[in-house]
């Protein structure tokens, strides 16, 4: 696989697209960079939720050098996943062109210590399959795949943008304080936290100190408190309850053609074709309404809510 004009251009965009798409997914979780080059791991930028300042810091450290060091970068990550809470998912991803890792010692001590401190590393190779990788993946229960071209790395990225399903035995139930700032009055000067310099109006204050934060979802850099906006739970709150997948429905297949609606429930199309016969659609098993195969992509992948049992249940609160 060669990719145009190179790989390193080629890794930049879709990872920008990436994180762009993991935070649209997840945006109450962190994401943070390492780069592998010169036979050492270099923390890029630290554990963050924000998105334009890891692009950032992307795009102004382009550049691959020397020996690629695959023990460095677990130990690196290690360190930095080994802090967060049991409650948080610990995955790393790691986009490899290497043929070779160059490590300082034994490299199967680091994946015995990822693998016991429940670290999920998945691999995404450049250039051909290699056996430690694909040893890594399967010890800490990642995936590993090797890109053909620019699109099917980008479908290998990407697939790793929804959150992994929580283990049982993994999954540890806790209470966690969040604030809900509000938003700082225009026309104010104040000193923000984050950049430790004079701001004028925007941000949010901290609800417990009073802090002036520039954006949600962040933690506070003077009382420590877990800033987050009531859209950020609402858009994180899907993964744990997903629309339950619809039912295929065949044209031919329906009994009692008659009762079978002519438009689909959610965008209200004509669910018959230019010949008044049924085209194929899809049926919710909960409310028995009847969608599109349009409406269904677009309610499981970004309404995340299926309008036949949400008008139900709003008719059942109203009487």
């Amino acid at each position: 696989m060669d990719l145009r004009p190179s790989r390193m251009v080629v890794v930049a965009k879709q990872v920008e697209a990436f994180i762009r798409e993991f935070f649209d997914q997840n945006p109450l979780s962190q994401i943070g960079l390492v780069v592998i080059k010169d036979g050492v791991a270099q923390c890029l930028t630290d554990l963050g939720g924000s998105p334009e300042s890891h692009i950032k810091a992307l795009m102004g450290k382009l550049g691959c050098s020397g020996e690629a060091s695959l023990q460095n970068a677990l130990e690196l990550v290690h360190e930095q996943l080994n802090q967060i809470p049991s409650y948080g998912h610990r995955e790393v991803i790691i986009l490899y062109s290497a043929l070779s890792t160059c490590d300082p010692g034994d490299v199967m001590e680091t994946i015995q210590k990822c693998k016991k401190s429940k670290i999920r590393c998945s691999v995404i190779g450049l250039s051909a399959e290699i056996y430690i990788c694909k040893y890594l993946c399967q010890e800490t229960g990642g995936l590993y795949s090797v890109a053909l071209d620019e699109a099917h790395l980008k479908d290998l990225i990407l697939e790793h943008a929804p959150p992994p399903p929580a283990i049982a035995e993994f999954a540890i139930a806790n209470l966690i304080k969040m604030g809900f700032p509000q938003r700082a009055a225009e026309g104010v000067i104040s000193i923000c936290s984050c950049h430790k310099e004079a701001k004028f109006g925007g941000g949010y204050i901290c609800p417990r100190c009073k802090a002036r934060v520039c954006e949600l979802p962040t933690e506070c850099r003077i009382c420590g408190l877990t800033l987050v906006s009531s859209p950020h739970l609402a858009r994180s709150y899907h993964h744990l309850f997903p629309v339950t997948p619809f039912d295929d429905v065949a044209p031919m297949l329906v009994p009692n053609q008659h009762r079978r609606p002519k438009s689909c429930f959610g965008c209200q199309q004509s669910l018959l074709n230019p010949g008044n016969m049924p085209v194929r659609c899809v049926t919710c098993p909960k409310c028995k309404q009847f969608f599109c195969l349009d409406c269904d992509i677009y309610i499981h992948e970004s309404l995340h809510n299926c309008p036949g049992c949400e008008s139900l249940r709003d008719s059942k609160s109203v009487n």
